[in-house]
């Protein structure tokens, strides 16, 4: 579970990198950091400055506000956040009609289940 707010961070750039298909290094190289660097960031044992927070927004299409969302809320999963990340990025690059079919389809697999953490 994630519980910490580095972890909770980490988890969320790990999850938005992967749903794009970079690689640490490309994302190093695109915020002119280390592969150690972001590397650390995804597995929470850093956090990063504001520069290096804006400059992973631009380079993973991620709102700032975005990686915040819920914090101080119940733990949840990595593999929720990854999901959840994967997700979101799929919704991305829908055109308007299609990602009005998509909701359709998720409120159906939501109808009528309690939701899980």
């Amino acid at each position: 579970m994630v519980r910490d707010l580095k972890q909770l961070l980490g988890a969320r750039l790990r999850a938005r990198r992967l749903a794009l298909n970079l690689t640490q290094e490309q994302v190093a190289e695109a915020i002119a950091r280390t592969v150690e660097t972001v590397s650390n960031l995804e597995r929470g044992r850093a956090f990063p400055g504001l520069d290096t927070l804006e400059q992973l927004g631009r380079v993973l299409d991620l709102p700032l506000g975005s990686l915040f969302e819920e914090v101080g809320t119940t733990a949840v999963s990595s593999r929720r956040v990854e999901l959840r990340a994967q997700l979101l990025a799929l919704a991305d690059g829908l055109a308007d009609a299609d990602l009005e079919i998509a909701v359709r389809q998720v409120e159906a697999l939501a109808q009528g289940r309690p939701r899980r953490p």
